[in-house]
């Protein structure tokens, strides 16, 4: 429900598997009802500025973490809530990282939280509330967010394997060359999947053991295993970048037998040539006492002496080096 420009979504639970939409103006009347409330916010929108500073109740410390551009997925705990600084997979193309930063506040009946590119992950959670499926509690809600994040990152994960595959496949038939780009460009997604997978498997470890909000243990045991994915996700893609740096080495490797097989056969050429090319320098000086040079036979004569000479250099380098 949309009432203002910067509130892309908010529902309120009451705590017994019920969820309903809400706006900007439900929100005052809410504050001492029960169960709890999910605001998700346009994070360069005006009025969410304006909304996070003036009503928010929140501090200024939080504002700033809810509206920062940039940030590493971590998990930091207050006296009274978590601000949890995660990443999704990014659903906009006018942004260039594989993940878009996911800014949330959660307290013991409200969860705040604000995102500057589309996530999948906030998108299947709200398709899932459409639907009537709504979380009994606040640790629920968290874990259920967050076992999307990391759902969604194992599809982008398996689709760098199998492009893995796709170039290996490719090297055996000797195109290494031609997928040298692609290669680098999934070594690249690689790097950047596991930048942020990484630090955000250590801060939902910290989530799951925190104990400034009161939940259940149901909720706990969904959050360590949110953190155990995101443990196999960054295993994956240590495996990736592992075959990618092997890839590129046999590459590489291959790349320089080609070339050391070019230079030993332009070193044979080489010395085949330089004694047919000494004969025919010493013959083409312009100086008199040349021999036979005014025999009408003498041309065609040093062209069979030369090729005999050059059979014989042939015949001497494969029978030396060859056999």
């Amino acid at each position: 429900m949309l009432d203002r420009v910067g509130l892309i979504s908010a529902y309120h639970f009451d705590g017994h598997g019920n969820a309903r939409a809400i706006g900007w103006d439900d929100l005052p009347a809410l504050e001492h009802a029960g169960g709890f409330t999910w605001i998700h916010l346009q994070q360069n929108a005006s009025y969410t500025r304006e909304w996070l500073i003036r009503d928010s109740r929140l501090d200024p410390v939080i504002v700033e973490g809810l509206l920062a551009r940039q940030s590493r997925p971590r998990c930091t705990e207050f006296i009274d809530g978590l601000l949890l600084d995660l990443r999704g997979v990014n659903l906009d193309p006018t942004c260039e990282e594989e993940m878009a930063p996911l800014h949330i506040w959660v307290e013991a009946n409200r969860m705040v939280s604000t995102r500057l590119y589309r996530i999948k992950a906030t998108r299947d959670i709200r398709e899932q509330l459409a639907a009537g499926h709504a979380p009994a509690s606040m640790g629920g809600l968290l874990a259920r967010l967050t076992h999307r994040l990391i759902e969604r990152v194992e599809p982008a994960i398996t689709t760098i394997d199998d492009e893995m595959d796709l170039l290996e496949n490719d090297m055996v038939e000797d195109r290494s060359a031609a997928t040298r780009a692609r290669l680098n460009g999934l070594r690249r997604r690689a790097v950047a999947l596991h930048r942020y997978v990484g630090p955000q498997q250590m801060a939902l470890a910290r989530l799951a053991g925190q104990r400034v909000l009161d939940m259940d243990e149901h909720a706990r045991g969904r959050l360590r295993d949110v953190a155990d994915d995101a443990s196999r996700s960054v295993a994956d893609l240590d495996v990736i970048r592992e075959r990618g740096k092997l890839i590129h080495e046999e590459m590489e490797a291959r790349v320089n037998d080609r070339m050391q097989s070019n230079m030993y056969l332009l070193s044979m050429v080489s010395v085949v040539f330089l004694p047919l090319t000494l004969l025919t320098g010493l013959l083409g000086i312009n100086v008199a006492g040349i021999p036979a040079a005014e025999n009408p036979h003498a041309f065609w004569s040093v062209c069979l002496i030369l090729l005999l000479l050059g059979i014989v250099e042939v015949w001497y380098l494969r029978r030396r080096y060859l056999s």
